[in-house]
C-alpha cells in the first residue's frame, strides 16, 4: 500500500512538473566590452549545463543600458516570435541591483561575480561551472517551447553588446 501510495505520488508531482534546459548560450557582439568563453554542455545523459567564464573587460557604469528581448518557438524549430515580456531595461548597476533582488539564490555558486551594489563594475572574470538553469526562475506563465532572449548593452541608444540564450522549456502537464 505504501509502495502504491509513493509511486502516486511520483506520477502527480512529474505532471505538475516543468524542465527547462539550456540549448546555447553565445556572445553576438561587443568584444571589447566582454569576453565570453560560456558554452552550453551535456553533463550527463539527463542534465545539460552552462560552463565557462565570462570576463568584464571594461569598467562598466550606468552609461552603459541592459534592454532585453524575448522570442517563443512554440513547436520548438527555430521559427520565433517576438514575445511580449521583458526584463525592465535600466542602467547596468540598476539591472544587477534588480538582478539580486530576484534572483540572488540562483548566482551565488559562480566565482567572482560583481557583489550587490558594486557601481562601476570593475573588469574581472566571472567563473560559471557546470550551472543548470534554474526551473523556479522561469514564471509558470511561459508555454512549453524553445526560447530565445537577446540581453542587449547600449550606450547613447547604440547597441554596443549583444548576448543571445536559447532555453527549452519542457512539460506538456502544465
Amino acid at each position: 500500500m505504501l509502495l502504491v501510495l509513493f509511486l502516486l505520488t511520483l506520477v502527480i508531482i512529474s505532471l505538475q512538473g516543468k524542465q527547462v534546459d539550456f540549448e546555447r548560450f553565445d556572445q553576438l557582439s561587443g568584444y571589447n566590452f566582454y569576453n565570453s568563453s560560456l558554452r552550453v554542455r551535456k553533463y550527463n545523459r539527463t542534465m545539460v549545463t552552462l560552463n565557462g567564464t565570462l570576463e568584464v573587460v571594461t569598467q562598466l557604469n550606468r552609461s552603459m543600458v541592459i534592454s532585453t528581448d524575448f522570442f517563443h518557438s512554440s513547436r520548438g524549430n527555430q521559427q520565433f516570435n517576438h514575445y511580449p515580456v521583458k526584463l525592465p531595461t535600466k542602467d547596468v548597476c540598476d539591472f544587477m541591483q534588480n538582478f539580486y533582488e530576484d534572483y540572488r539564490e540562483y548566482v551565488q555558486d559562480m566565482v567572482n561575480i560583481p557583489e550587490e551594489g558594486e557601481c562601476p563594475i570593475a573588469p574581472r572574470t566571472i567563473y560559471v561551472t557546470n550551472k543548470v538553469f534554474p526551473t523556479k526562475a522561469v514564471p509558470s506563465f511561459f508555454p512549453p517551447g524553445l526560447w530565445k532572449i537577446y540581453v542587449i548593452n547600449s550606450m547613447n541608444n547604440v547597441e554596443m553588446v549583444r548576448f543571445e540564450l536559447i532555453f527549452k522549456v519542457t512539460g506538456d502537464f502544465l
